[in-house]
């Protein structure tokens, strides 16, 4: 029989002991599954997902990136063994678009910006920008948002790629924008930046497109660019600005050199002027280039350089009139273009009465800027007609100037005249100003002439005057000769008669050269001089052809003498006016007295006779009125001449009858000048003698 209220009370603890055993199994179960469903949603790649459990049955949870990811979750977990029913409670993440994450660093400073699909997108990136460089600090980590809308393809991946190109930058940032990639920042170098070009536009991953590369690069200066002519072409080397300027260049190349080959061996870099101006000095100095075959131009920051040989004048006068058209704020710091060469290479600075004309060649600009300086300063306010052209093949700069230097100071001493070179030599030709330009300009040309220059001719004429005057004087102080005379041959010659004829008196010459003497002035000057050493004192002076002359003989018949002499000897054409006093007679004096003037005035010049002949030679008479003076003033004293025959004609009678014919000759012109014929006793024969003042001499009794 059953005892059921036994039985009822054995349930109780029965119920709890069941209730215990379900508790304590239930908590492995579920931790099981929850592990389990773990590792298969890693498996499947939707990590996003987490799933708990109550009993076997299933709570998902999560914010999916899209519904396929969701019914995909739901699905696989739903037929993992031992799982009873699944809740799902995942969301979907908010869609955004653009979808963007932005690398920033700064030194060692990274900052990280934007969305990421996943947690293990976001776990990757951090990772790849931690292991940038060593000490490197991230931040914004904690900050990125899981989003929908990500670009197909690995974005974890292409954000590390990004990173690894940071890596190179000091600086930099990389940008994201769905499936766009872009990248700036400042190349360190020219190595690094080529090998960011070339890996970021070759090596992003797949699914990815490059928007933009903005890395700089890096800073140069000096910023030089040159372009060369080349047999076929044109050579680009050095640096060029970022932007368009590589094509606006080559256009400009082909412009200037049209149909050239262009090798461009340009690099981008950083450091340029203004981009514009830039472009506009790259472009003047490339029209330039095309000027100039075998020719080279080039930027230095501002500066520009041009260098070549012109190949024409034409291309040499379009080549320095853009010397003056240089862009603005760029200068022109080099112009070495050769100009063209020239053979013979003349040149010529010529003087006309008002205007300096510049002709011919020279070696470059700055020399015949400095001979246009000269010009001005020795010629100011004349006008300068400069036809002269720039040249090769001619003398060294430095040479030319310093000659060309010397021509212009010759010609500011002539009134008219021309310098002309012809390679390293010169003629000069022209009208002095006056007689001491005359003088300085032959004293120059015969001096050293410098830049190692010759003088080929010169016919640099005296100044030509009127009235054409010339004067002797005869004073106590001496001879003064002044006025003009026509060549240095006249000149010397006069000189010479006047120290022979005025018996040893000091001359002082203050004549100078000149043009306009008139014909036979020479002769005409010579006679006048031997018939004012005639003269105690007096003056000749010359007016053209009118010779005045004003003065005292020694004697009174002397005056009639020198009017007959100078009408007999002067050249047809001049006319004589005579204006001559008469010395008063001479004091008395004893033998001895007389004896001594005599001697004295021989030892100074004595009279000359024709060659073998007793005829007193013209150039006599001066001494011997002077002699005769002296014997005039002997009254009482009875004179012995005697005479020397030339030594040619010496040998028996004929020698001796030589010698006495002599003379008597001077007796007869003693007594001309009114000495008693009784007090003359002539016919001896003097000792041989070569001096003129011994040929003849006077013993008083």
């Amino acid at each position: 029989m059953c005892r059921w209220q036994a039985w009822w009370k054995g349930l109780v603890p029965l119920a709890l002991l069941a209730l215990v055993a379900v508790f304590f199994a239930r908590a492995p179960l579920e931790g099981a599954l929850a592990d389990r469903a773990d590792d298969l949603l890693n498996e499947i790649g939707e990590s996003w997902a987490r799933a708990s459990f109550d009993g076997r049955d299933a709570q998902l949870v999560g914010e999916a990136l899209s519904e396929e990811a969701r019914v995909k979750v739901r699905s696989e977990l739903s037929r993992m063994s031992g799982v009873r029913i699944v809740d799902d409670r995942t969301t979907l993440l908010p869609e955004r678009r653009p979808f963007t994450f932005s690398v920033i660093r700064d030194g060692l400073n990274v900052r990280l910006e934007g969305y990421v699909p996943s947690r293990y997108a976001r776990t990757r990136i951090v990772e790849a920008a931690r292991n940038m460089a060593p000490d490197v600090k991230v931040s914004g980590d904690d900050g990125l948002v899981r989003a929908r809308g990500v670009p197909a393809g690995d974005f974890a991946g292409v954000v590390a790629f990004g990173i690894d190109q940071l890596a190179r930058m000091p600086a930099g940032r990389v940008t994201i924008s769905d499936d766009s990639f872009s990248i700036e920042g400042r190349a360190p170098d020219f190595t690094t930046y080529d090998a960011l070009e070339v890996t970021v536009r070759t090596d992003l991953p797949v699914d990815f497109k490059l928007a933009r590369f903005a890395v700089l690069p890096p800073t140069v200066s000096p910023f030089i660019w040159s372009a060369e002519r080349e047999d076929d072409g044109v050579l680009l080397a050095g640096y060029i600005p970022l932007g368009d300027a590589r094509r606006a260049l080559l256009d400009a190349v082909r412009g200037a050199v049209p149909g050239a080959a262009i090798s461009d061996q340009l690099r981008l870099a950083d450091g340029a002027p203004n981009a514009d101006g830039w472009l506009k000095a790259a472009a003047y100095a490339l029209q330039q280039l095309g000027r100039l075959p075998g020719g080279k131009v080039g930027l230095s920051d501002t500066s520009i350089s041009i260098e070549g040989r012109a190949p024409d004048f034409a291309a040499y006068d379009a080549l320095a009139a853009a010397r003056r058209a240089v862009p603005e704020g760029y200068t022109l710091a080099r112009f070495a273009v050769e100009p063209p060469t020239v053979a013979p290479f003349t040149f010529g600075v010529l003087k006309g009465m008002n205007r300096i004309r510049l002709v011919g060649y020279a070696p470059s600009e700055d020399a015949k800027r400095l001979l246009q300086d000269a010009v001005r300063a020795a010629f100011p306010g004349t006008a300068v007609s400069d036809e002269m052209r720039i040249a090769s093949g001619g003398p060294p700069a430095e040479a030319f100037v310093a000659a060309v230097s010397f021509g212009v100071s010759q010609l500011g001493k002539l009134r008219t005249g021309e310098f002309r070179g012809y390679g390293t030599a010169f003629s000069l030709t022209g009208e002095a100003l006056d007689s001491v330009a005359f003088g300085a300009v032959s004293a120059a040309l015969k001096g050293e002439i410098p830049g190692g220059f010759k003088v080929s001719s010169s016919d640099v004429r005296p100044p030509l005057v009127s009235p054409y005057v010339f004067g002797l004087r005869r004073d106590a102080d001496g001879l003064t000769v002044s006025g003009f005379y026509p060549d240095a041959a006249v000149h010397d010659h006069l000189l010479q008669e006047a120290r022979s004829q005025f018996l040893g008196t000091p001359v002082n010459d203050v004549s100078s050269i000149a043009f306009g003497a008139p014909e036979g002035f020479g002769r005409a000057a010579e006679v006048a001089l031997r018939e004012l050493a005639r003269l105690d004192n007096g003056e000749v002076r010359f007016d053209d052809l009118k010779l005045h002359m004003t003065g005292t003989a020694l004697f009174p018949s002397a005056v009639d003498s020198i009017r007959t002499v100078l009408a007999a000897n002067l050249p047809k054409g001049f006319s004589v006016e005579l204006a001559l006093d008469v010395a008063p007679p001479p004091a008395p004096m004893d033998g001895r007295s007389c004896q001594k003037a005599l001697a004295d005035t021989l030892a100074k010049a004595g009279p000359l006779f024709a060659p073998a002949s007793a005829a007193l030679a013209p150039g006599s008479h001066g001494v011997l009125d002077h002699l005769a003076a002296i014997v005039t003033g002997c009254p009482e004293a009875t004179i012995e001449i005697a005479a020397h025959a030339d030594a040619q004609e010496s040998g028996g009678d004929t020698d001796n009858a030589q010698s006495a014919a002599r003379a008597r000759a001077v007796a007869d012109y003693f007594a001309q000048a009114g000495i008693s014929a009784q007090r003359l006793l002539a016919g001896g024969s003097a000792a041989d003698a070569a001096a003129p003042g011994e040929r003849v001499q006077f013993i008083v009794r």
